[in-house]
């Protein structure tokens, strides 16, 4: 028996959550160390390393956006308004990641930042409502 809509885009969320907490880990790695060009030796591999996961980790985020709301459809109209931010938040903090590069300017930074608590706060309120949903 499969699981329900529900218990699925709770486990989404979950999967979500798990994957913004990593990029905070990432990005402030990266923010510590500073970027690729400000550093040298071991430091310059690290931060190569971690910069790279925390793009990677980006599109994973994405994706997993895209997925929550196809999930959201099976469960309600609400959650699909939910999801739909959710994407639109995670890819606005990717854009701001993109112009905190290209710009070198922290206030984009910043702007990730408050993308990251947006969106961990809702996916941590879709996990807590989309699983209540599942049991029913």
């Amino acid at each position: 028996m499969t699981p329900d809509p529900a218990r699925k885009l709770a486990k989404r969320a979950v999967a979500q959550i798990a994957m913004l907490s990593a990029q905070l880990l990432l990005g402030m790695a990266v923010n510590l160390i500073g970027l690729p060009k400000e550093a040298s030796g071991t430091s310059k591999i690290a931060t190569t390393v971690f910069l790279v996961l925390h793009v990677g980790i980006a599109v994973g985020l994405l994706v997993g956006s895209l997925l929550a709301i196809r999930l959201a459809r099976a469960v309600g109209p609400h959650f699909v308004r939910d999801t739909r931010i959710g994407a639109a938040v995670i890819t606005a903090t990717a854009v701001a990641g993109v112009l905190a590069f290209v710009r070198d300017n922290n206030w984009w930074s910043y702007a990730m930042t408050v993308g990251f608590l947006l969106a961990f706060l809702l996916y941590g309120a879709m996990f807590v409502y989309a699983g209540r949903q599942a049991k029913g």
